[in-house]
C-alpha cells in the first residue's frame, strides 16, 4: 500500500505491518484472488465440514435441519414477519425522500 493511501491512518512507528501483507495473490482464469490465510482456512476448514457432515449422515442431518427449520418457524415467525415489514417501509422511505434520486452511477451514467 501507498503512503498516501494510509495518510489518514496514525501511523505507529514500532509495528511494522502493512494491511495485507501475507495475503497469498493469484488468479484463477480471468479472477484474481487475494487470499486472508486464516480467515480462508477458517471458512474453508468449517465449509468443508458442514458438507462432508451432511454427506456421511443424511438421515441425522435431515433429522437435525428439520428440527431447526421447526424451532426457526415456531419460534421466531414474529422477526421473519417484521425483518420483511421493515425492508418494504425501508424501500418505501427511500421512495419518498430524497434518497431515492442519488445517481449510483455518477454523473454520466444511463439507467
Amino acid at each position: 500500500m501507498a503512503e498516501s493511501d494510509t495518510s489518514d491512518v496514525p501511523m505507529d512507528p514500532s509495528v511494522n505491518y502493512e494491511i495485507g501483507q501475507d495475503n497469498i495473490q493469484t488468479s484463477l482464469g480471468p479472477f484474481g484472488l487475494d487470499i486472508h490465510n486464516p480467515v480462508f482456512l477458517v471458512s474453508g476448514l468449517g465449509i468443508l465440514a458442514f458438507v462432508l457432515g451432511t454427506l456421511m449422515f443424511p438421515e441425522g442431518a435431515t433429522t437435525l435441519f428439520n428440527g431447526i427449520r421447526g424451532w426457526l418457524t415456531n419460534h421466531l415467525d414474529w422477526f421473519f414477519i417484521i425483518a420483511g415489514n421493515v425492508f418494504v417501509i425501508f424501500c418505501l422511505l427511500l421512495i419518498v425522500t430524497p434518497l431515492g434520486n442519488v445517481r449510483l452511477g455518477g454523473e454520466d451514467a444511463r439507467p
